[in-house]
């Protein structure tokens, strides 16, 4: 009969795994107190959004920022060329970012959580 020693116990989880509870945390922090502010990038008043204001509204935002599930539904019914050439381009040039649906059904506005700041 052999027993198992303290030393054959399985290994912790790693830095990877501790990187995942602290982003877990994070999120888990953020959802019940606010914005995961790290993770909204602020908004510098030039080129495009120089007009913007800590009054903006999430429509004005959706103007120029697709939401995931429009984007998706759009390259669902695009034929096999045209979405390669789509790919191709998205990966060229600086697009302005996806919104997730969520955010856009947040009670909270865009520029709650995506800081507007002053020009650099």
């Amino acid at each position: 009969m052999s027993r198992v020693s303290e030393r054959q116990r399985p290994a912790s989880i790693g830095l990877g795994g501790a990187a995942v509870a602290v982003l877990l945390a994070a999120a888990l922090a953020g959802s019940s107190a606010g914005c995961i502010t790290a993770f909204a990038p602020n908004i510098r008043r030039e080129e495009h959004h120089a007009a913007m204001t800590s009054q903006s509204t999430r429509g004005t935002c959706l103007k120029c920022h697709e939401l995931e599930s429009h984007m998706a539904k759009r390259m669902q019914h695009m034929d096999p060329a045209v979405l390669e050439r789509h790919m191709v381009e998205m990966n060229k040039v600086i697009r302005p970012p996806l919104v997730a649906d969520w955010m856009a059904k947040d009670r909270r506005g865009c520029v709650d959580c995506h800081a507007i700041k002053g020009d650099r």
